[in-house]
């Protein structure tokens, strides 16, 4: 079986991460999802709901004295990303799995991932990464330098001699450096900007060429809604005309502005395509927010993460970043 997924979160991304499972009940006729619990409330809750494919992982059976050691010196956003390598790892050493793709728990699938992973086996290959996809060349090039050409969100490693070593090679580094800084000031960046060197260091390495993997604000503009087929939306390709079915988008900046007020930033200047993707996924967030809430008597954050500890970031993630970020009205979502 290829569909072998992990992902972490706390319990304030409860809604997220259950919205996440609930569309791989809808699309993956056979799959497993390792939820890496990262406080004792969201570990608590996924146990009680007891969903068929999940298996919740606390932290005090995950957490390693390495990973312990590091902890207290990053935020809690950069300690996240220290364990994106980590979670899968522990999901092949502890549970033996011949596979795993990390996946983040802002996302959604739309249609089943296995093409990817047939093509994957077909090439005899070990492991994916999915390229950020901007629409021009210099911003290509300018992200390859800053913040990584690959993104952090679908990260696929098969159990052998070349997925092992590339998984364990990005596991160790993370340990050694994972922070947030600003663009082009450090060598790396997060856990993202390592898998820069996947293709010249190690062998079996695919860089996903489908367009329905890894769809997210920062390549919208390269696409087009052409319709539905079966129920899954349709994109194009601008620039080659190339239709893909959507497997899996990345909503990444979901948040509340105000109490009421959810911004769902997509950037596409096609509003069908936004509420292609968009809005089924903001009704079926928001009725499991309220699920969570009314089951079990807790208020969960509308507040945005914070991912630095440098004041002067801090004011310009919670304040300017959100404006900047802010285009059409249709990304707005009135909450009750």
């Amino acid at each position: 079986m290829d569909c072998v997924f992990c992902t972490l979160f706390d319990s304030n991304y409860l809604d997220k991460g259950i919205t996440l499972y609930k569309s791989m009940e809808r699309h993956i006729s056979e799959f497993k999802l390792y939820v890496f619990a990262f406080d004792d409330r969201c570990y608590e809750i996924l146990k009680k709901e007891n969903y068929a494919h999940l298996i919740p992982i606390s932290l005090k059976e995950f957490e390693t004295s390495e990973l312990l050691e590091v902890k207290a010196q990053r935020t809690r956003a950069e300690y996240c990303w220290t364990c994106s390598p980590w979670v899968i790892k522990h999901v092949i050493d502890k549970f033996g799995e011949d596979i795993c793709t990390y996946i983040d728990a802002d996302m959604e699938f739309f249609s089943s991932p296995q093409p990817v992973f047939d093509e994957m086996r077909e090439k005899g290959c070990s492991t994916i990464i999915v390229p950020h996809r901007y629409e021009k060349e210099e911003e290509e090039r300018e992200a390859h330098d800053l913040r990584g050409s690959y993104c952090v969100e679908f990260n696929t490693f098969v159990n052998d001699k070349n997925g092992y070593e590339a998984l364990t090679w990005w596991a160790e580094r993370c340990l050694e450096w994972c922070f947030y800084a600003i663009p082009g000031t450090t060598e790396w960046y997060g856990d993202q900007k390592y898998l820069n060197v996947f293709q010249e260091k190690f062998n079996g390495v695919m860089v996903c060429d489908h367009f329905g993997v890894g769809m997210a604000p920062w390549n919208m503009t390269l696409l087009d809604y052409t319709g539905e087929e079966n129920g899954v939306p349709i994109i194009s390709v601008k620039k080659t005309g190339k239709k893909y079915p959507v497997v899996i988008y990345h909503f990444e900046s979901v948040s509340f502005l105000t109490r009421h007020i959810l911004h769902a930033p997509s950037n596409t200047g096609s509003r069908k395509l936004h509420q292609a993707v968009y809005d089924s996924y903001i009704e079926r967030l928001m009725d499991n927010r309220r699920y969570i809430e009314q089951k079990y008597g807790i208020k969960l954050s509308r507040k945005k993460r914070v991912v630095t500890k440098n004041p002067l970031m801090i004011l310009y993630h919670k304040y300017v970043s959100p404006l900047r970020r802010i285009k059409h009205t249709y990304e707005f979502y009135w909450i009750k």
